[in-house]
């Protein structure tokens, strides 16, 4: 039985997605799709094991949290926890057996110290910063930073990467350029110092689908393996290369209650709607905290019998109001898709994200983590 909210994940197309990606980067690089964020919305645990089925070969995660919650439930895959971690959760990378980002000397000496305690080798990635201006070691440093951290004991460099700024914008491809051969001509230096780090790594879903120049050792995925592409004129050229993602999530409630109000009532809380005429009305038990956004008030639109049904008023905390004038026999319990298809209409994360200014990224990762999910 469903709650009265509830989130849909198709097997299937995550099958094809991870399918996809590895069929575009090749079997000869790592492929660590990326979880953080619940899985984009999409389930931690159960996705990371739905990927493992599929093959995946690391994850990339934002936090301690996530990496504990995952090897409790029995994920043996490399994890890469890519955010800062407190000096005090600095023994869980070691408990964990997980790598982890490093752009801090200091954060480094205290790794190598708990390391030399345990008697344990820990492999980080030296994070450069080639542009982006958030974690990673400015250029002009990253020889030297890369030198010391070398002699640290116990620490093994495992890895080396960067993360674009522009890899999804095609009209700003010329600072993925320049952020690109930053990156090389540091590759390029370390070479020449007779270094040999085994994993080069700076591909996110566009970088992959847009820059095979940078699969190098590791491709980290997110949004590509959950169905979405970073915008339309990326969805466009992926039609143009016969490759496609198809969307993995669908978010569903049910009709609690149904009722007629006259003409000139207003709807909600402001009084931001009045209706012109006799209206019948479906109260939904979801809202904002549920992660439907607040600025669909009064432009958004669920699917009620495969027909789209106008939010009217604001959106409240666990209730919206729609209308069902037009839709017949509709009756309290009734499933109601918030994204998702239903009959021939459909209502997408990129439908959501332009009509509230954001991205379909932030569509799903704000889903509620206690909605039940369903992998069907």
């Amino acid at each position: 039985m469903k709650d009265l909210i509830w989130i849909e994940i198709s097997k299937k197309n995550l099958c094809h997605n991870i399918q996809t990606m590895r069929r575009l980067i090749g079997e000869n690089v790592l492929l660590a799709p990326c979880l953080k964020a619940n899985a984009y919305g999409h389930g931690l645990i159960e996705v990371a094991k739905l990927l493992v089925k599929y093959k995946a070969d690391w994850f990339t995660l934002n936090s301690i949290r996530e990496a504990e919650i995952l090897r409790k439930a029995g994920i043996s895959l490399p994890l890469l926890v890519m955010n800062y971690v407190q000096k005090k959760d600095l023994h869980q990378i070691l408990k964990l057996k997980l790598r982890i980002f490093l752009d801090d000397y200091q954060m480094a000496k205290e790794l190598s110290r708990l390391a030399r305690k345990k008697g344990r080798v820990v492999n980080v990635h030296i994070k450069i910063d080639t542009g982006l201006a958030r974690r990673g070691v400015v250029m002009s440093r990253a020889h030297n930073f890369i030198n010391r951290v070398s002699r640290l004991k116990n620490i093994r460099i495992e890895g080396l990467a960067t993360h674009f700024a522009t890899a999804d914008e095609i009209a700003k491809k010329n600072y993925f350029y320049q952020q690109w051969q930053q990156f090389h001509k540091l590759l390029s230096l370390l070479k020449s110092k007779g270094w040999s780090i085994p994993v080069i790594h700076c591909a996110n879903s566009a970088a992959a689908i847009l820059y095979p120049q940078s699969y190098l050792n590791l491709v980290r995925s997110g949004l590509a393996i959950y169905g979405y592409y970073d915008s339309p004129v990326i969805e466009k050229i992926c039609q143009q290369k016969g490759i496609s993602f198809l969307p993995t999530l669908s978010f569903k409630t049910k009709v609690a209650l149904i009722k007629e109000i006259p003409a000139h009532s207003y709807v909600s809380y402001g009084c931001t709607f009045r209706t012109e005429r006799k209206t019948k009305i479906a109260i939904l038990p979801v809202g904002y905290y549920d992660g439907l956004n607040r600025k669909l008030s009064n432009k958004g639109w669920v699917l009620i019998k495969g027909k789209k049904a106008k939010i009217l008023g604001r959106v409240c905390m666990n209730m919206v109001i729609v209308d069902v004038t037009h839709i017949k026999d509709v009756i309290p319990e009734e499933e109601v898709v918030i994204i998702g298809q239903q009959g021939k209409e459909k209502i997408s994360l990129e439908d959501i994200a332009n009509l509230t200014d954001t991205i379909n990224y932030e569509v799903c990762s704000r889903l509620r983590e206690s909605i039940s999910r369903y992998y069907i």
